[in-house]
């Protein structure tokens, strides 16, 4: 499956691209967004592409965000599809040397149209701690609207911090 968007194409990730993920996946300055705890191998990214990336399946999808000069540029996953509430999360992880350039507006555009016409979901949402400032305006400047603060909500090793819950609707 192939998403265009205006700068850059999404498309499944696939085995030619465990080395990215496993790299993007294993840096430590996303685990506390992502939720994770210990590195990620080539064998357990290598199993969710083969066998996990189906969002019917396993509530989950993870795009690849390519240039039409075919450069990775990052990665952006529907997670916790729920078909009966017609929901879905989203999460953008753009590489460093790509950031700032209109890349992840562009690829949150691409995947909140292909939500709304071909998964039928209502609302697409996405978590943003409130320190993260280029994501907060990432989400808003692609429509989406703060709907409220989660307070203390994930502890960095340091210090709690809020994490607030951003929502888009189907025009």
């Amino acid at each position: 499956m192939i998403l265009k968007g205006e700068r850059c194409l999404l498309r499944q990730a696939s085995t030619d691209d465990i080395e990215d993920i496993v790299g993007w996946e294993n840096d430590t300055d996303h685990w506390l967004v992502s939720n994770t705890i210990t590195a990620y191998n080539k064998e357990e990214i290598e199993h969710f592409i083969e066998n996990e990336n189906d969002i019917y399946i396993n509530s989950q999808m993870r795009f690849m965000i390519i240039t039409h000069d075919n450069e990775k540029v990052g990665c952006i996953d529907l997670y916790d599809f729920d078909i009966n509430n017609k929901r879905v999360g989203v999460g953008v992880l753009i590489d460093p040397k790509y950031r700032g350039k209109g890349f992840g507006h562009v690829a949150l555009d691409a995947l909140s149209k292909f939500c709304f016409n071909q998964l039928d979901v209502r609302s697409v949402y996405a978590d943003i701690l409130v320190n993260n400032v280029s994501s907060i305006k990432l989400f808003e400047s692609a429509g989406f609207s703060l709907c409220g603060t989660k307070k203390d909500w994930l502890w960095d090793g340091s210090e709690f911090i809020d994490q607030n819950f951003y929502q888009l609707f189907k025009k």
